[in-house]
This record gives C-alpha cells, structure tokens and sequence, in this order.
C-alpha cells in the first residue's frame, strides 16, 4: 500500500502519511464493529448430549430488557382428538443483541373425544419439545410472570416443567418433560405452562416447530435460531472503508 503514497523523490509525502493513517483507521473501525454480545444468556447451559437439566434454579421470572421481534398463537388437536389446545410461541432480543425463544402450551378441557357429556376426561400434556436448534449454545430456564413479558402474549401459568434437555447429534431438539422430578406434573385439561425459555448465542430467526407429547406427538409452526446477516452499522462502515480507500487511490494517482 504504501507504494501509493511516494512522491517522485522516493520519500512518502505529507498528503501520502495522513491518508495512510486515515486509512488505517477506517480498516480498524470497520474490523472492530460492534458484534452481537452472547454473554447475555438466562438460564441454565443445556449442552446438545442429551444431558438432563433440573430446572429448579433454572427461573428467569422477573427478566426485563426484552424486544419482542415476532409471536404467534397456534390452536392443535391430537390425531386421537384426546387433547386441544394452543401453543404460544414468540422471538425476544436482550439488551446483548441474542435471541431468546419463548413458549407456553394451553391444555383445553374438552376436545373432539374427551371432555364432553359422555366422554372421558382429555389426555394430559407429558412434554413440550422445540426444533431446530442444531449447532446453538442453548440455555434453558421457566418463568412464572408470563404476563409481564413485553407484547401481552402470554399468562401466568401454574404448570412447572421438572427437567429440560437439548438431545445428541444432531442435536436438534430442546425438550421440557412436566412428568418428571422436582416437578412431577403433567399439564392437566384447563390447565396452562409456566413460560418455557431457550435462550440462545443467535442473533436472527427463522420459521421452526412446536410440538406436545401425550403419548403421540402433536406439532405447529413456531419459530427457530437462524445464521445471523451482518448488522447495518457494520456494513455502513465497510462502505465507508471502501470508499476512503478509493478515494485515497485515486488522489495519490493524480499528485504523481
């Protein structure tokens, strides 16, 4: 680069020093943007091995600083007709810049074969399961305040889920198991999840599923972590490198 910046005696000009450092300084800056930070995760580290984590210390009740980026609600009915109900799904940005995946499962009271006059009582809800999280560092945690998370799109559900896991290769799966310890406690009919959180090191999303488990398996549409794009402020500054770099070019041509 430097070849650019002598004059015709060999020796680097005045012009040639200051648009060297100028364009050091615009390479720094571009090199060193701001990044997304993952050291703002809730929870607790569930490692894509099938290990299983006691969520008791797991709470994230109470967290603030959230930006609601997307949600949906979606109603489902078992095969069997022996449960309904709704699956909430929604995308939170931290302060950090990461992603946070929230879930709440409803268990109707009633369904196509179960509930009414006549009928059995419906099936309860065992497990809640979210894909894909392959290749992200997920940690996993309840919260009990659903209605205070930003967007009034979830309650404050009673149901705890005992344990949570993220499964082995592929490691695509974070599961909440409601039948086991310390909280042994399937979601009976009419009755509603805590809030489910995988918190993860993504920074974008995309569409992804849901699914509950009462024996079979029944699955929606929801959201999942997707391969982050650059950041606008990051690609404004690689612009701007470009063309200073140019520019600085282009001048040094013309003083020769």
């Amino acid at each position: 680069m430097i070849r650019y910046f002598k004059n015709f005696t060999g020796r680097t000009s005045t012009l040639g020093r200051r648009s060297l450092v100028l364009s050091m300084l615009v390479l720094g800056f571009v090199a060193f943007a701001p990044m997304a930070s993952a050291t703002t995760l809730n929870g607790c580290l569930a490692p894509p091995d099938g290990t299983v984590v006691v969520l008791g210390g797991c709470d994230s009740t109470g967290q603030t600083g959230l930006t609601l980026l997307a949600s949906m609600s979606v109603p489902f009915i078992s095969t069997l007709g022996t449960n309904s109900g709704t699956l909430v799904s929604a995308v939170y940005r931290e302060m950090g810049g990461t992603l946070d995946f929230y879930y709440q499962v409803i268990n109707n009271l009633t369904s196509t074969n179960c509930g009414g006059v006549g009928q059995p009582v419906c099936d309860p809800l065992n497990r809640e399961t979210d894909t894909d999280f392959a290749g992200w560092i997920t940690f996993v945690a309840t919260r009990t305040d659903g209605a205070m998370a930003p967007g009034g799109i979830f309650v404050n559900g009673t149901v705890i889920p005992g344990t949570a896991d993220h499964n082995g290769p592929p490691g695509d799966v974070v599961g909440f198991s409601f039948n086991a310890p310390p909280f042994p406690a399937p979601i009976q009919p009419g009755m509603t999840s805590v809030v489910l959180i995988i918190s993860t090191n993504a920074t974008n999303y995309k569409a992804g599923h849901a699914s509950v488990i009462d024996g079979g398996v029944t699955t929606v549409n929801s959201f999942a972590p997707a391969a982050g794009v650059p950041e606008p402020a990051s690609l404004a500054l690689l612009g701007v490198g470009l063309l200073a770099l140019g520019g600085i070019r282009r001048l040094s041509k013309n003083r020769r």
